[in-house]
């Protein structure tokens, strides 16, 4: 079979657990994008479905508006809708890898609602897979980060699939060569600041002690397989040990501390600030330990850790809830349904009126309408659920039976936190 066949085969058995007629496909202008593009609109033809292409200028780059402009030229070329897509960063602190990863993220995935787009495509490839594994194995990642990179993701209400991951990159350039097609090459791919081109260096020099590719992706296959029998543990404990209160507390009983070993508890304590907070990524290892330590000290209180506060109820129990100083104010609605702070599921009756926003209960929220709602004694519980204000005055809050134009109701259920923040 010639390189050209191998590669359309993979790459049709690969969309064919995708039943979407319209899918999305994130394209740079990279030779593993425009791989993609080509392939999935030979894909399309032959199976009658829509593609829609979309390119993020991250303005870090003077080159980046035109390569921006060669995309759409190419998808032009090829008779398919194109939208660019752009940032700016507001600020020079932090990490600016991370956060144009997450502007992407979060820019393609407010295109894609509004397009109807249920799946996205990003060309991650086989080269990717194994510089992620290596770069979280520099990190100290322990069996989860080694799995690396999952095919098929689920995130903000979309599919993030990734159809390349079993092909390498020097296999797509080829692809593109045969075909006689162009695509531009990002100037920072040779650029040594950035951890993920010193992993290439990496790669190239455990070659020649025998560690190639498919060994790295070999072990992150046996360590998928360990990941799975931790979460049918962690399952278990989380089943006999914790409770998801409808106002979106989660009480532990303690003694999960002792019957379970390590691995199990602080994988469900990071399932339990990643389904809280809304997080996409689990809090770092050293962070995760650190607040375990605090919990099992006997005169433990309460501590917080990525927006999630954790207090003691009393010597066998604690709770997790939304820190109330979190969750955003949303006054502009697309639909009269929402997700609201990543886990409630918001309805409201009517359109939002001038002023009126909906936002955290918070404790001068709660001041206002106390003689009207029964007393509850865990009300700091109540102080991060969605509310309706106009200005700083309440309208309504579900939660707690007041007013009637919101009604809200956890995303998901004990079964379903369990199998998208525990294992995951």
């Amino acid at each position: 079979m010639s390189l050209q066949n191998k590669i359309e085969f993979e790459f049709q058995k690969q969309m064919e657990v995708l039943d979407c007629h319209t899918i999305g496909l994130a394209v740079s202008g990279g030779g593993d994008s425009i791989a993609m593009l080509t392939l999935a609109a030979e894909w399309a033809k032959g199976n009658k479905k829509e593609i829609k292409v979309v390119t993020v200028n991250h303005n870090l780059r003077t080159e980046a508006k035109e390569e921006a402009i060669f995309t759409r030229n190419f998808v032009k070329k090829l008779g398919y809708s194109h939208t660019i897509l752009k940032w700016k960063r507001l600020s020079d602190k932090g990490n600016l890898q991370a956060e144009a990863s997450f502007a992407r993220k979060k820019l393609i995935s407010n295109w894609a609602k509004l397009n109807n787009i249920k799946t996205v495509l990003f060309a991650h490839t086989l080269d990717d897979q194994v510089e992620t594994i290596l770069m979280r194995f520099a990190r100290g990642s322990g069996v989860d980060g080694l799995v690396g990179m999952k095919k098929n993701l689920s995130l903000n209400g979309l599919c993030w699939f990734r159809p390349l991951l079993n092909i390498s990159r020097n296999d797509l350039r080829n692809f593109l060569k045969i075909k006689k097609i162009k695509w531009v090459e990002d100037p920072t791919n040779q650029d040594r600041k950035y951890l993920r081109v010193k992993a290439r260096d990496v790669i190239s020099q455990l070659q020649k002690f025998g560690i190639k590719t498919d060994l790295v992706i070999n072990t992150s296959i046996r360590m998928e397989n360990a990941r799975t029998v931790l979460n049918d543990v962690a399952k278990e404990a989380f089943n006999k040990y914790v409770a998801l209160k409808k106002w979106g507390d989660v009480e532990v009983n303690k003694e999960i501390f002792n019957s379970f070993r390590e691995d199990t508890f602080l994988r469900i304590l990071a399932g339990i600030i990643k389904g809280i907070s809304g997080s996409v990524y689990r809090p770092r290892y050293k962070d995760l330990l650190h607040f375990t330590e605090s919990i099992l000290n006997k005169n433990f209180k309460a501590r917080t850790l990525c927006g999630v506060l954790v207090r003691a109820i009393n010597e066998k129990k604690i709770v997790f809830r939304r820190e109330p100083s979190f969750p955003f104010f949303v006054s502009d609605l697309q639909s009269k349904k929402l997700i609201w702070d990543g886990r409630w599921q918001v309805s409201v009756s009517r359109g939002l009126r001038k002023f009126e926003q909906i936002g955290p209960l918070s404790k001068n929220g709660y001041q206002q309408i106390k003689n009207h709602v029964k007393k509850n004694k865990s009300i700091e519980g109540y102080l991060s659920t969605p509310t309706l204000f106009k200005k700083d005055i309440v309208i309504s809050a579900p939660m707690l039976n007041y007013g009637d134009v919101l009604s809200c109701k956890l995303k998901y259920s004990k079964k379903q936190f369990i199998n998208c923040f525990i294992t995951h």
